[in-house]
């Protein structure tokens, strides 16, 4: 069925975009992606799987049965369910209330679970975008400028880690072909004709991916 809203609309933004701009992309945080690499989902994996093998050698050793030894690790259950299921939730309702669009003027981040908030960055605050790619899923850090400033809690997680005195905003989770970053640094060269573009430069991920990046334009 054809969806006649306008898009804007159909994204859930607070209010119609002024007349003149155009959504450029639109997209959302992938579940697995936020799982995996903002909830550290493997790593949780393997602590619980170490505290599995307490009991198991400590059921051992006392000389117990084979089946009181393979037993032993249901003892960790009412602990670790809750909070592989807490983590589970918090990725869904990420991926699900999060959503990101870039327009010819600005990025909007619509996000928030309970309270739903929506973040501005207008383009020419920009001073860098960076991607980091990963098996399964990219990141887009928008780096900006030395007298711009959003707040780390109304970002959060949609920020990198801990900086508070000049926090990042962050596009999260995306799919590793997604297009979003060549279409920001293009939109972001187009608001300022009057400037000197930096050519693309290669950075390392450090899971060993190269990177190719675009710095925003700068002033001269």
């Amino acid at each position: 069925m054809m969806n006649d809203e306008p898009i804007d609309i159909a994204l859930g933004l607070p209010g119609p975009l002024p007349a003149g701009e155009r959504v450029l992309w639109h997209g959302k945080p992938e579940r697995a992606a936020l799982l995996r690499y903002l909830f550290r989902w493997p790593l949780l994996v393997a602590y619980f799987a170490l505290f599995a093998l307490l009991p198991i050698l400590a059921t051992a050793q006392s000389g117990a049965s084979v089946a009181q030894v393979l037993f032993s690790p249901v003892l960790l259950l009412p602990f670790a369910l809750p909070v592989a299921g807490l983590v589970m939730a918090s990725a869904w309702a990420l991926a699900r209330t999060s959503v990101y669009v870039i327009t010819d003027r600005r990025v909007i981040l619509q996000v928030g679970v309970a309270f739903t908030r929506t973040v501005n960055i207008p383009l020419e605050l920009i001073a860098d975008v960076s991607a980091r790619e990963r098996p399964h899923g990219m990141d887009i850090a928008l780096t900006l400028r030395s007298a711009d400033k959003i707040a780390w809690l109304a970002l959060w997680p949609h920020v990198r880690g801990a900086q508070f005195s000049h926090p990042v905003p962050m596009l999260r989770g995306l799919p590793v072909d997604s297009p979003a970053g060549s279409i920001l640094v293009d939109a972001i060269m187009r608001t300022a004709p009057g400037v000197r573009h930096i050519p693309a430069r290669v950075e390392k991920a450090q899971d060993g991916i190269d990177v190719a990046t675009e710095r925003a334009p700068q002033h001269v």
